[in-house]
């Protein structure tokens, strides 16, 4: 029980020396060390034994709710309520706010590709609008081929550089004559947009993973590389145009 002021006035402490105390009991506080009373300042003795909190007794569903990096953070911001060292307080307050960072889950940290999402680069976007820009084909035919593109890239295989669907199929969906996508599909592959690969009767269209990409993140690489040995190697994009 903390000793009433009228009390330490009469043991001979003055007004000064409790206002003192209670700026030394009020830092302790902040550090979160565990605060001594008045009159334990007063006198020199120690923070009395006091009950800590009691870490928080989570069910089940509080569990999953949050994960055992909020589980971490939990136990360590009770710690630090409970640390009479203030520099060991602050280290598990410090602990604490890492694990409740790391406990906060991104959303779509990069691209949500287990979605289905299909991730296109700026970059890739830009460069080839810019390139059709100066094709010298008029703004109709620059419109139809970047039409076409992004029909092409809906369809893109998963974690794959292919489009799962054939010109005729892309020219359908977006109700473009067959002359009309050939043309666009001609066009894109001039400025380096897609490249196509003869298999059997058919061509198929594909897609630099470096500029657009399907799939799990992790196999971003693989992807790509796949379609350096598969498609670059075996048919070298022409003279100045570099591949996006």
């Amino acid at each position: 029980m903390a000793t009433p002021l009228r009390k330490l006035r009469q043991q001979g402490h003055s007004d000064d020396d409790i206002a003192f105390a209670r700026l030394q009991q009020e830092a302790s506080r902040r550090a979160g060390a565990p605060a001594r009373t008045i009159g334990e300042i007063l006198n020199g003795q120690p923070a009395r034994s006091r009950p800590h909190a009691a870490p928080e007794d989570l069910t089940n569903r509080q569990l999953r709710r949050r994960g055992r990096y909020g589980q971490a953070a939990l136990l360590a911001d009770q710690e630090a309520l409970g640390e009479a060292d203030p520099a060991r307080a602050e280290q598990a307050r410090e602990a604490a706010a890492t694990l409740k960072a790391l406990a906060r889950k991104p959303v779509n940290a990069e691209f949500n590709f287990f979605g289905g999402n299909v991730s296109v680069a700026h970059e890739f976007h830009d460069a080839i609008v810019d390139r059709l820009k100066a094709s010298g084909a008029t703004f109709a035919e620059r419109a139809t081929a970047q039409a076409v593109l992004a029909e092409c890239i809906r369809w893109l295989g998963w974690q794959n550089y292919e489009v799962t669907r054939t010109a005729a199929e892309i020219g359908d969906r977006i109700g473009l004559a067959k002359g009309n996508t050939a043309a666009a599909l001609a066009l894109l592959e001039r400025v380096g947009a897609i490249s196509r690969v003869k298999r059997g009767r058919t061509k198929v269209i594909t897609i630099t993973p470096e500029g657009v990409f399907r799939g799990d993140v992790a196999h971003h690489a693989e992807a790509v590389a796949a379609y350096q040995a598969e498609v670059i190697q075996l048919r070298p994009a022409p003279a100045g145009k570099a591949a996006p």
